[in-house]
């Protein structure tokens, strides 16, 4: 038995994400399509369990498992004994696949997830949004979708590259030392002994868990609390450069609008209110 609620759309590219369909598929046969399906989908297994067949590929899907197959990829689903229950969501919209780009969705994957049970409650809760109609149906979805996105990316991703948070343990030392120390002169050399691991590989710890380097994290530190003094009067620029860890004004104005797009006193002027001169 099938149970799919299909919002009534006229682009299903109008929003970022796009839901197309939503609901519960109860699979008692094998399901073949052979050039795909119009849409990305995304499978949560609630109970039952049955295979994924993908270029001849076999995949063991048991309760709690995700099924992610991307559009026009020709697969099969294949119930084991019993009925296969699965709740799936079924995706477009002008930046899905970028988005998907970035979840590292780009290709057929099924595994376990951590939290199975929040992925169903947040799919339920876009089945109910469908299921209320009226005018704002379909951004409700939209950003349902997209949240559903985050914490599948979060479970799939964000804890399974650290090793359930090991890798984040294993730096935390030396991210509590740069948040006590960022105004300091540091080296690598410094921050690698904190934790007794080699420069490069405490490099490579950074850009598992942040996407950055060690200096890169660091600059963006300085700048954040740079960012917070901007938005008082107490300290002029070059105090404030001066506090965050550059001796040199006219370069910490210089890295200030590489990142940010304009200068500190641009920032300042922006986030700070003004007393209104009076009238001449």
């Amino acid at each position: 038995m099938t149970s799919y609620c299909y919002p009534v759309c006229s682009d299903t590219k109008m929003f970022p994400v796009c839901v197309c369909a939503v609901g519960v598929r109860e699979l008692e046969k094998s399901l073949e399509r052979i050039a795909g399906y119009p849409y990305h989908q995304l499978f949560i297994c609630a109970e039952g369990s049955g295979k994924v067949v993908i270029s001849q590929k076999r995949t063991n899907v048991r309760a709690g498992d995700m099924i992610f197959i991307p559009a026009l990829v020709p697969h099969q689903l294949v119930p084991s004994e019993g009925k296969w229950q699965l709740i799936g969501v079924d995706l477009d919209g002008n930046s899905i696949d970028n988005i998907l780009e970035t979840l590292r969705l780009t290709k057929p994957r099924c595994e376990k997830l951590s939290d199975h049970e929040t992925l169903v409650r947040k799919m339920l809760a876009i089945i109910h949004a469908v299921k209320e109609e009226g005018d704002a149906v379909i951004s409700d979805c939209s950003a349902l979708a997209y949240d559903l996105l985050m914490q599948l990316n979060k479970q799939i991703n964000v804890t399974a590259e650290n090793a359930d948070g090991q890798k984040f343990i294993q730096i935390a030392p030396v991210i509590a030392f740069i948040e006590e120390n960022y105004q300091s002169e540091l080296s690598l050399d410094d921050l690698s002994a904190l934790v007794n691991i080699s420069p490069q590989y405490l490099c490579r710890l950074f850009k598992d868990c942040y996407h950055m380097r060690p200096f890169e994290y660091l600059a963006k530190k300085r700048l954040q609390r740079a960012k917070v003094m901007l938005t008082g009067e107490k300290y002029s620029v070059n105090e404030i450069a001066q506090l965050v860890g550059y001796n040199d004004c006219s370069y910490f104005c210089s890295v200030f609008k590489k990142r940010e797009g304009i200068s500190p006193a641009e920032f300042r002027a922006l986030n700070c209110p003004q007393e209104k001169k009076p009238d001449s």
